[in-house]
């Protein structure tokens, strides 16, 4: 079964006039930051004037359905929109419109549902350590993948300021298990899931230095913030509820749901399959 939004997409794009635009080729326009919000003073009052007359919202509101139930690919940047729904400014939606130019070029993805036996939960986490400039906090990215279709994906900015990037990964690694044991406890209902030993989840992630203190014996030096979840994570490992592996940030799904990424490094079709 396949998952797809073209015909929203098309009209999504004929209703803001972006249905006859050169196409690109990243989500967003690489290297750029919309994480920092300017106020009222920094913001000149012709540009005001001009942003009310944008349909900066009603693009936004669009952007973010299609966003949330079946493209995990613009995630981050619909994340990074949405900062400046309140007081949208020229950058912002110039940034929306730069989207909805590589959705013209994307709008065939779609999401499949493969045909398997094995109800088994497989998640990708991954963090861009201190990328908002403005608060330092980091930005936590997770896909959680069933029969080998992404069905739950996030990007948003952690809660706490991470003081190591070791410590943000623990932090998305902590919140795609806490994500994961909700979604299996609904597959197991509606599917009337039966097993004396379920299959355990398995955490995939880009740092080392994670897996190697989780699997190793002692307790951790991180913050404590991070200490609770570092402890939730060790403990569901040393229960067999959860299996941790190495993938490299190359092939990293979750990588796209963190940051803005150059078009060499943004292969976006990787995050439609486990």
């Amino acid at each position: 079964m396949n998952v797809s939004q073209a015909r929203y997409i098309t009209e999504l794009l004929h209703r803001f006039a972006m249905d006859e635009v050169r196409p690109s080729r990243t989500p967003m326009v690489p290297n750029t930051r919309l994480d920092t919000i300017k106020t009222t003073d920094e913001v000149s009052s012709c540009e005001l004037t001009r942003m009310r007359r944008v349909p900066y919202r009603q693009a936004l509101g669009a952007l973010l359905y299609l966003a949330r139930v079946s493209r995990p690919d613009i995630a981050f940047t619909v994340n990074q929109l949405a900062r400046h729904c309140s007081q949208p400014i020229q950058l912002a939606w110039d940034a929306a419109k730069y989207l909805m130019r590589y959705l013209s070029d994307t709008k065939d993805y779609y999401l499949k549902l493969a045909a398997t036996q094995s109800t088994r939960l497989v998640v990708t986490t991954d963090a861009d350590w201190v990328n908002d400039k403005s608060n330092r906090k980091s930005v936590g990215g997770r896909i959680v993948y069933l029969f080998g279709c992404p069905v739950h994906w996030s990007s948003s900015q952690q809660g706490i300021v991470a003081l190591s990037s070791t410590a943000a990964e623990f932090i998305a690694a902590s919140e795609g298990q806490t994500q994961s044991e909700w979604i299996k406890l609904m597959v197991d209902s509606v599917l009337k899931v039966d097993e004396s030993v379920p299959p355990p989840l398995c955490l995939r992630m880009d740092s080392k230095s994670v897996i190697r203190r989780v699997k190793r014996d002692g307790s951790s030096d991180t913050q404590n913030a991070v200490d609770v979840r570092f402890h939730a994570v060790k403990d569901a490992f040393k229960s067999d509820l959860l299996t941790l592996s190495y993938l490299p940030s190359s092939i990293m799904p979750a990588d796209t749901l963190t940051k803005s990424l150059v078009p060499k490094e943004c292969d976006t079709k990787r995050l439609f399959a486990a």
